[in-house]
């Protein structure tokens, strides 16, 4: 007899599907997500990244730099843990490895803030110079620089005060705007002296003037003011609308203004003649501008012939500087060969006279000098190099004075005091005297500390002038750029201390393979070390100093240190 299925017991089929899905409820609930504690560590770590991150926008960090940080965070974070039923030691190991990563990248971050501090610091630091420097040669070119100067006093002062990357930034963009705006400073007065000789001549032809000198003279006071590229742009307008204006009085005064153009011209060639230049190129010119004024007969002829006579006096101004330039360096290397003659050193070693002044020969400065003319192409390369002719004839001097002066080394000069005076120095500076092979340094002019050197041999002297410190190195290895088979050729040498202060290699450096510094040194002599070869004559233009004493120099002295050697 068969049993009936209707009672309360579960089919077999039934009960199996219950137990396996409780089973495997168990497993998910019990197998997956691992730790809950490295799940919150990297919750954490990505936080901490997050938050360096945004420290590091905060302070002014480039944003390319932190891009390929930001794209790797969104991976990570677009990232899950693996599943697995049967353990948790996955999912640890996932979240582990995530607060690595993530902690990793927060270290990446605040090197970047460090590294951007520090390039953003140096960045300014080198603005600063080239900004010093800008205002240095507009002061000699007698620009108008004075609303500059208060400007970049202010940015000295805020220097010291920045400590992040977008404070610096905001320095070197301050930096950069009056840097570009100096740019614009000698073309903007170059126009304005333009308009004022075509006023000049507008007034020879007995034209009245009245208004247009009163609008060069709010000129000059604009370019006096003006600090900014918009301020020279919109003055340079001014100038072009005056200009025209004064083109159209020139028609009136034309018959008198050419003659005076022309007669300028006849006597600036003559003056190129004087100083033994060829002028045929310039007399060809000069027919074909006096054809011009003869047959001139409207406006259009006047502004061609006003046009091309003072294109032909601009490109003689090249040549009558150079000459002007060239004679004036004739004159500077008659009194340094003629000084150099009258006060030679006798060198007892080899029964030989040498000239004390062989830095300011033309194997010295005397060379830079020629080359400076030689390259010189605009007004304001003219003026620079007048300048710098003019500052090694005053070096000059005080290596003069200071020969016949029997101070001690170890005091201070009283040639350097004028030296500091001309220059307008302040600060830290060392002085280096080549009559005395002796290095002082100073302290805002008061004299701390004095040393005994070698300088360069008479063939290779090392360079008078004012320098700025152009790199430092500890240590470093000097290699010679000279062939082996060259007189002057040095092996590899290692050096602890040195201080760049020219470019081509003149350094302030430690000589460890000598033994002798002072008077002489620099010309052939016997050195204590009894090592002819390196020791006895003068460097390669170095100044050579003992170890300990090159230490000192190094350790107390820094970047904004200033060089000066007569």
């Amino acid at each position: 007899m068969l049993r009936s299925h209707s009672g309360g017991r579960r089919p077999p089929l039934a009960q199996a599907t219950v137990v396996i899905f409780l089973f495997c409820t168990l497993l998910v609930t019990n197998a997956c997500g691992g730790d809950p504690q490295m799940r919150q560590s990297a919750i954490q770590s990505r936080s901490h990244l997050d938050q360096v991150l945004k420290h590091a926008q905060q302070v002014g960090v480039r944003p390319s730099l932190l891009a390929p940080i930001q794209q790797r965070e969104q991976q990570l974070n677009s990232s899950s843990a693996p599943f697995n039923l049967f353990s948790d030691q996955p999912d640890n190991e996932y979240y582990q490895q995530l607060s690595k990563n993530y902690e990793q990248l927060a270290k990446q971050v605040t090197e970047i803030i460090h590294d951007s501090t520090v390039q953003s610091y140096a960045q300014v630091r080198t603005d600063l110079l080239d900004l010093q420097n800008a205002l240095q040669e507009s002061h000699q070119q007698h620009l108008p620089i004075q609303s500059f100067v208060p400007l970049a006093k202010q940015i000295q002062s805020q220097f010291p005060q920045a400590t992040q990357p977008k404070e610096y930034q905001a320095l070197s963009q301050q930096v950069e705007n009056m840097l570009q705006a100096l740019h614009l400073l000698p073309s903007t007065q170059q126009e304005l002296a333009t308009l004022q000789k075509t006023i000049d001549l507008l007034h020879l032809a007995r034209f009245d003037i009245t208004a247009l000198r009163t609008s060069y003279e709010q000129d000059q006071q604009l370019l006096s003011a003006a600090t900014s590229v918009d301020s020279f742009q919109q003055l340079n307008a001014f100038i072009g609308a005056q200009y025209q204006q004064a083109a159209v009085g020139m028609t009136q005064a034309f018959p008198i203004a050419s003659v005076a153009l022309i007669t300028e011209f006849q006597q600036q060639i003559k003056q190129l003649q004087d100083y033994g230049i060829d002028a045929s190129p310039y007399q060809q010119k000069l027919a074909a501008d006096q054809y011009l004024a003869d047959t001139a007969s409207g406006v259009q002829d006047y502004q061609l012939f006003t046009s091309q006579i003072n294109s032909d006096l601009t490109a003689l101004q090249n040549d009558l500087l150079r000459g002007q330039l060239r004679k004036k360096l004739q004159q500077f290397e008659q009194e340094v060969n003629g000084w150099g003659y009258n006060h030679g050193y006798y060198d007892s070693y080899n029964n030989s006279y040498y000239t004390l002044d062989a830095g300011y020969q033309m194997q010295g400065i005397g060379s830079e000098l020629d080359a400076e003319i030689a390259n010189a192409s605009t007004a304001q390369d003219f003026q620079s190099a007048a300048v710098d002719i003019s500052n090694a004839l005053f070096n000059l001097h005080m290596l003069e004075a200071n020969a016949a002066d029997y101070t001690p080394y170890y005091q201070p000069h009283a040639t350097d005091a004028q030296l500091f005076a001309h220059y307008q120095l302040t600060g830290q500076v060392i002085v280096v005297s080549l009559t005395e092979q002796a290095m002082r340094i100073y302290q805002n002019g008061s004299l701390i500390n004095a040393f005994l050197v070698t300088t360069g041999r008479p063939e290779r002297p090392s360079l008078p002038g004012v320098w700025s410190v152009l790199d430092r190195l500890s240590p470093t290895t000097f290699r010679s750029s000279d062939p082996p088979s060259s007189p002057y050729w040095y092996p590899p040498t290692p050096i602890h201390y040195a201080m760049l202060y020219h470019g081509g290699g003149y350094f302030i450096h430690d000589s460890w393979w000598r033994a002798n510094y002072g008077p002489g040194t620099q010309f052939p002599h016997a050195d204590a070390t009894g090592n002819e070869s390196f020791a006895g004559n003068g460097s390669h233009g170095c100044i050579n100093m003992s170890v300990d004493q090159a230490a000192w120099v190094y350790y107390n002295t820094g970047w904004n240190t200033t060089v000066l050697i007569y």
